[in-house]
């Protein structure tokens, strides 16, 4: 059996499943997933996260059930899903043991039930296998919901490089299982409030290219935010726009924090550059063609900073030219 089966299965405690602050479907896909089976398994169980649900990922079956990580309640078992460590949790967690399931590489490792594939193409995928292998006749409608939301959103709607026939092969499987891909693409894609219509509209005005076009950002002010009445949550897949421009190799958007001296930084590639070793270099990490990391700074040495760094690993790819 698999070890972190056979953890579960014995255990008698009291087990806390939460992800990342600044959640994506992903995370809450996977924690929800894993926490619905884990109550019909008849264990004494709660998931948490320092944010509120998106509104976007409000219609999740069990998302109501989401608490706020309360740092002073002790957990016998405390899952960290699709986050490179318990640091990422944004809070203190109080638990006598840490288990972490991921696909991202790299990150804190907490010992032999640790469950972490860095090919898989989400953590909702690996999240699933666990479930398929324990006791595949418990996996329910609510539960491929919450595991093919997470699966289309970080496939990008199986448009990433981190697609392959697994990626498919699961789809098939869940929606076999009771989830409706009609259904679950428009409560994600087709429910914009009009602040993010209007928030989108200022942040394009933003759009910047630099390295003969190859280099593209957008920047997302506190004031900004203000002035369309939005959340931060709603600039989620903004910085795709900037991508998708012909010839943008990398593209990132810098959102500002509550601090006014923080950003928050989303790197988005085409396959060419490993946007991961950019947003390492700045203390932050992620996928090849999907990274984010923050940064302390004036808004413009920020941006220098990172354009300067792109620059250099469009450089060692033969992308742009090298300074002579």
């Amino acid at each position: 059996m698999i070890p972190i089966i056979d953890k579960l299965e014995k255990e008698t405690g009291k087990i806390l499943v939460f992800t990342h602050e600044n959640p994506d479907a992903d995370g809450i896909g996977s924690m929800l997933g894993l926490y619905r089976f884990l109550k019909k398994k008849g264990k004494n169980v709660e998931c948490a996260m320092k944010d509120a649900v998106p509104e976007v990922l409000d219609f999740l079956p069990e998302a109501n059930n989401i608490k706020p990580i309360d740092p002073k309640k002790e957990y016998d078992i405390a899952i960290l899903v699709d986050a490179a460590g318990v640091f990422r949790a944004g809070t203190k967690i109080n638990a006598k043991e840490f288990i972490r399931i991921d696909h991202h590489i790299g990150g804190e490792f907490y010992g032999g039930y640790d469950t972490i594939d860095t090919t898989a193409p989400s953590t909702t995928y690996i999240v699933a296998n666990l479930l398929r292998e324990w006791e595949e006749k418990l996996i329910d409608k609510e539960i491929a919901t919450c595991l093919y939301t997470g699966l289309i959103t970080d496939t990008g709607s199986f448009r990433h490089n981190n697609v392959d026939d697994r990626a498919f092969d699961m789809a098939k499987f869940l929606v076999k299982k009771g989830a409706n891909p009609s259904y679950i693409a428009k409560m994600v894609f087709e429910r914009n409030k009009l602040s993010t219509i209007k928030l989108l509209q200022e942040t394009l005005s933003t759009l910047e290219l630099y390295e003969d076009g190859k280099i593209s950002s957008l920047i997302v002010e506190r004031k900004t935010l203000q002035k369309c009445n939005a959340l931060e949550e709603e600039t989620e897949g903004f910085v795709n726009y900037a991508r998708s421009i012909k010839g943008v190799e990398v593209a990132f958007i810098m959102i500002q924090k509550e601090d006014l001296k923080t950003w928050r930084v989303s790197l988005r590639g085409k396959g060419n550059v490993d946007v991961r070793t950019i947003a390492t270099y700045f203390g932050g990490g992620g996928h090849k063609d999907a990274a984010g990391c923050r940064i302390k700074g004036e808004k413009e040495e920020v941006k220098k900073k990172l354009v300067e760094k792109i620059a250099e690993e469009l450089r060692k790819s033969n992308l742009v030219l090298q300074k002579v």
